[in-house]
């Protein structure tokens, strides 16, 4: 999946989520649980940040979680740049997500046997780098837990297309889940408990090699929650509306774990046979938010870029309507800012000091 070079490469910065939490928010204690079904997350490009803010303004509702993607082998630069953005997002009222992939250098340049590698502590100095700096982050020196984040580590690892991938590279599901549990422990060493950091296992919707999702997963003590990525085009096999993509892929995951459940990298094109039909693609978004509330899937994180088409529902190429926002014309999908205001979606909570309470942050409500 040529998404995922892109990824890589770029180490894709997500945009911030604003809203109108503030600076001065009350301790964890006061904010009052709400009542809701899903977390609002997207990610964007690095040169598109600014964009949220105007999503923001034109759908009147903010992201609780935003997405950037970051390499392991990043070096420290590529890591203070990362912590700099997590910020960013914090302060804007949003809980980053972060989706560490373990790439050294591109993805044809990163080792077929990278997940044995890791598992035998080959690359222990680049992990200790990142749960240190993170560590960091999350604490700010005051003593106790003050910020917090999601992290999605080598995910799609049931494809064909990463190199921490057993069904094309030379490694095993258990190796998979020995480089998983090493690197969850290092960073656990640097104070990143389950108040600072929730560990996201994120299979990809559709698998490749006949191998159980079970023999990858790496227990329930290592994974906080269960991710699925999974996109509709008609051009990756045919069009499909949600329940056809992801039921299947939900009932196997199911199957192994009851964790809480999110799409975390997701989106729809609005290509179809013999050009285009935006609302088609308006339609999906409502059929995807009412599925994600009938199955219980707690945060849904939509992919807004227009890399292999156009997954945008905001400032890409396409869309159901033009908003017009400090003098550019921007497209968009109508359904997409309905759902982000449609009852149980949460964006940041507005009176939690930690932009999500403690039950929201693990995915229990």
């Amino acid at each position: 999946m040529e998404r995922r070079t892109f990824l890589g490469v770029v180490g894709a910065s997500a945009g911030t989520a604003f809203g109108s939490t503030g600076l001065y928010r009350s301790a964890e204690g006061a904010a009052r649980p709400r009542t809701g079904d899903i977390l609002a997350g997207i990610s964007v490009g690095p040169e598109e940040t600014g964009r949220l803010e105007r999503l923001r303004r034109w759908a009147g509702a903010s992201h609780a979680v935003v997405v950037r993607y970051a390499t392991l082998g990043g070096g420290d630069d590529d890591i203070a740049a990362t912590c700099e953005a997590l910020t960013e997002r914090w302060n804007a009222g949003a809980v980053p997500q972060l989706v560490l992939q373990p790439l050294f250098d591109t993805v044809a340049e990163t080792s077929d046997r990278i997940a044995a590698e890791i598992a035998a502590g080959d690359h222990d100095d680049r992990i200790d780098a990142w749960a240190e700096r993170l560590g960091a982050w999350a604490n700010r020196g005051l003593g106790r837990p003050n910020r917090r984040l999601y992290l999605t580590f080598a995910p799609e690892m049931n494809g064909d297309w990463v190199p921490w991938a057993p069904p094309a590279n030379e490694t095993t599901p258990e190796e998979y889940v020995a480089m998983w549990r090493r690197v969850r422990r290092r960073f656990e060493k640097q104070g990143l408990g389950p108040d600072e950091l929730q560990w996201i296992w994120s299979p990809n919707v559709t698998g490749r090699g006949g191998i159980p999702l079970s023999r990858y997963y790496p227990g329930d003590a290592n994974a906080d929650w269960v991710g699925i990525n999974g996109y509709n085009w008609s051009r990756w096999g045919t069009w499909s509306d949600p329940e056809d993509l992801y039921a299947a892929a939900v009932e196997k995951v199911r199957e192994v774990t009851d964790k809480p459940l999110a799409l975390t990298e997701m989106g729809c094109s609005s290509a179809v046979e013999g050009g285009f039909d935006p609302e088609r693609k308006d339609r999906w978004i409502t059929d995807l938010y009412d599925f994600a509330a009938a199955t219980e899937i707690k945060m849904v994180c939509w992919f807004n870029h227009e890399k292999e088409t156009d997954w945008s529902v905001f400032g890409g190429e396409r869309g159901t309507e033009t908003v017009r926002i400090d003098g550019e014309s921007i497209r968009a999908y109508g359904a997409y800012r309905r759902a982000l205001n449609r009852p149980g979606v949460l964006g940041p909570h507005p009176k939690s000091a930690r932009n999500l309470t403690d039950a929201e942050f693990r995915g229990d409500f």
